[in-house]
């Protein structure tokens, strides 16, 4: 049997490979894949390059309909000025039909819907206005959804108006819609004999006002005449 010489010099094992090693036999088995798939590779370029023009036409379309719908908006708004009612509703309609996807549609929707109502067409207002202000959470939405209120006891709808109304005062982050809101179904109330509904309502405004608001007296006196 063979022994091993005490002084007999060991090698150290190492089993880490050398970086440089590492990165040569990546590259040449990724250069390996790229000549075996060059099929594969070509398709994905042309994907990506079609993609990626796409993505470009896709914003200068976006930015020149945008820009068409600001103009022909602006003209409506000439046409309303001119007293040419029905033929801004004709025109605005045709606009949401082309530019209904545009940062102008919603100003375009309260528009008609405001002339439908100028021109007591409730329903027309309705289907306009419904889409943007049935759930209002943006400040353009509770503009529509006070608009919506009003089509709504156009149509004598009471319990719809109500509750859009306060859907609006609940809400609203600004005082003035909260208060108008929290007035216009006050007035539901009291109309409908729920006195006692329209006080509470009456109430809650003053709560929310400063003592020397010059329209507290407005309220109050509203509140007195509830109570008498």
């Amino acid at each position: 049997m063979t022994k091993r010489h005490p002084g007999a010099s060991r090698v150290p094992q190492n089993n880490q490979s050398d970086p440089d090693d590492v990165f040569i036999a990546t590259t040449l088995e990724m250069s390996g894949w790229a000549k075996n798939n060059q099929h594969l590779i070509t398709i994905l370029a042309v994907v990506a390059v079609i993609a990626v023009a796409g993505i470009v036409y896709y914003q200068r379309f976006s930015t020149q309909q945008s820009q068409q719908a600001g103009q022909q908006l602006e003209a409506i708004h000439q046409t309303v000025a001119m007293q040419d009612l029905e033929g801004a509703k004709a025109d605005l309609a045709t606009f949401l039909d082309r530019f209904g996807g545009t940062p102008y549609a919603g100003e375009a929707r309260m528009m008609l819907g405001e002339l439908y109502l100028q021109t007591d067409q409730p329903q027309q207002a309705l289907a306009v206005l419904e889409p943007m202000g049935s759930s209002p959470r943006a400040p353009l939405e509770m503009q529509a959804a006070a608009l919506l209120g009003s089509a709504y006891e156009q149509e004598r709808r009471w319990e719809d108006a109500e509750a859009i109304y306060m859907r609006i005062a609940d809400r609203s982050d600004l005082d003035f819609q909260v208060r108008a809101a929290l007035e216009a179904a006050a007035r539901i109330r009291a109309d409908q004999g729920d006195a006692a509904g329209a006080r509470q309502l009456y109430e809650r405004i003053l709560a929310d006002m400063d003592d020397n608001d010059q329209q507290r007296g407005l309220y109050e006196m509203r509140l007195a005449e509830l109570n008498a």
